[in-house]
């Protein structure tokens, strides 16, 4: 089976791409150093880099927003933790799965490694998502997360290891052969969800680090079971329990990618409670709530996000990572601050925040639940102590546009670069086809 897919993705050439699935590759891009500059002197951050310097991994990678290069294998790890901090990274929805912040962090420093082109960063992104999208497809059966297992770091492995393939030449068989090997690093919990803690971000440093070992290793003659995802004792039953369906992983879609499927984050948070965020900010800014009126806050979602770890928690939060994961805090975050943003995530433990969060109440909501995954909306109802009912109702979540993600980079990048410098980095990555080798973008992001 992996050696069919990997065919699949072995096709994929710069050539053959629709505009529209190459525009979506540079645009994803973009949002990726967008948001890896907002979290670039991030404790977290500090500490990743630090861990390299202290083990030495010389080279001359960049990690995005700071000087001085470091080995592939760091730029990857690090920009792939940096790409999640904040939770602004793009989803694929289908797979609950965020390709972006691995594949892209693996191709971009894999690919300035090796003075890659834009063309051949583009093709290996594209492949990124593809790898995730298709095994995810099968891999991800109904009432996967409901154990702890998160999707999205189960999956990111298969992300980054296809990247590197590419970027690196790979061939068919040793492209197959590193995929069966990462196989096995395959992983990522979600208790985060309650503790608040930071792992989740780190679970995509492993998943880029191991995903530029298992394709160096695969270059080296390793070789995985090519069975590893549905075989007897493969990681579909492991992780289901049941026997999967696998043919979404192979069968042929000519002309439609899974990066296509994919959308760009509007808020920092989970995707599942991004439409609940619209809404608030919607009521928000239709009027103006007095807190101290507010009796009782709904909020009426899809039964997938209802249910998904984390989601329906009304706190206390005990770090940035549970508040964003939670339809309470994003309802009582944009009430008292007017929006959600990087800035008041931040003040997770905010007490204005936390009480207006004791007030409100996740609900299953039919007509969310009959539209989704098609369309992922949120219904929104402020009962007031007059008796008094606003309502909001989102149909489906609004992502960000190309003029969106570049404002957002504009945004990010004012602190760490000069206006021209940041105008440049936006004209190359919307331009990354005519770049003979990606190192003309990456030497502005180190600043």
């Amino acid at each position: 089976m992996l050696l069919k897919l990997c065919k699949i993705l072995k096709s994929i050439q710069y050539d053959s791409l629709p505009d529209l699935t190459i525009e979506k590759a540079k645009i994803t891009i973009l949002n990726f150093l967008a948001t890896s500059l907002d979290a670039s002197d991030s404790p977290i951050t500090k500490a990743e880099r630090s861990v390299w310097e202290t083990a030495g991994s010389p080279g001359s990678c960049v990690i995005v927003g700071q000087s001085g290069g470091v080995s592939p294998l760091a730029a990857a790890s690090v920009n792939a933790l940096m790409g999640q901090i904040y939770l602004l990274e793009d989803c694929h929805e289908h797979t609950l799965s965020h390709p972006g912040v691995v594949a892209i962090p693996v191709a971009l420093a894999l690919g300035q490694n090796s003075n890659a082109s834009g063309k051949r960063i583009i093709e290996a992104v594209v492949a990124g998502y593809e790898s995730m999208g298709r095994i995810g497809s099968a891999l991800i059966a109904p009432g996967f997360p409901d154990y702890g297992l998160r999707p999205a770091s189960t999956l990111a492995p298969f992300g980054g290891t296809a990247a590197a393939s590419v970027i690196m030449g790979l061939d068919t068989v040793h492209m197959c052969a590193a995929l069966s090997t990462v196989a096995n690093t395959s992983s990522g919990v979600m208790e985060f969800v309650n503790s608040g803690a930071e792992d989740i971000c780190l679970q995509n440093c492993f998943a880029a680090k191991n995903s530029v070992m298992a394709a160096m290793l695969a270059e080296r003659g390793v070789t995985g079971s090519p069975t590893i995802l549905e075989g007897r004792f493969g990681l579909g039953l492991a992780m289901n329990r049941k026997e999967l369906d696998w043919t979404p992983a192979i069968e042929e879609n000519p002309g439609h990618y899974m990066i296509d499927e994919s959308f760009i984050k509007r808020y920092p948070g989970c995707g599942h409670v991004l439409s609940t965020a619209q809404a608030a900010e919607s009521l928000a800014t239709k009027h103006k709530i007095a807190l101290d009126d507010i009796e009782k806050v709904t909020v009426g979602v899809s039964q997938r996000a209802k249910d998904f770890p984390g989601t329906d928690n009304s706190g206390p939060y005990f770090g940035a990572i549970s508040a964003m994961m939670s339809h309470q805090f994003m309802v009582a975050s944009t009430l008292v601050h007017g929006k959600t943003s990087i800035d008041t995530v931040k003040k997770f433990d905010d007490p204005e925040v936390n009480a207006i969060a004791q007030r409100i109440f996740v609900e299953l909501d039919e007509q969310v639940d009959k539209a989704f995954p098609q369309k992922t909306g949120a219904r929104l109802g402020i009962l007031l102590k007059n008796g008094e009912t606003l309502s909001d109702f989102q149909e489906d979540l609004i992502p960000m546009t190309r003029d969106d993600v570049i404002g957002r980079f504009m945004l990010s990048a004012k602190k760490h670069m000069p206006e021209t410098q940041a105008a440049n980095v936006v004209t190359k990555t919307l331009n990354l086809e005519s770049l003979e080798s990606i190192n003309a973008l990456m030497a502005l992001l180190e600043v």
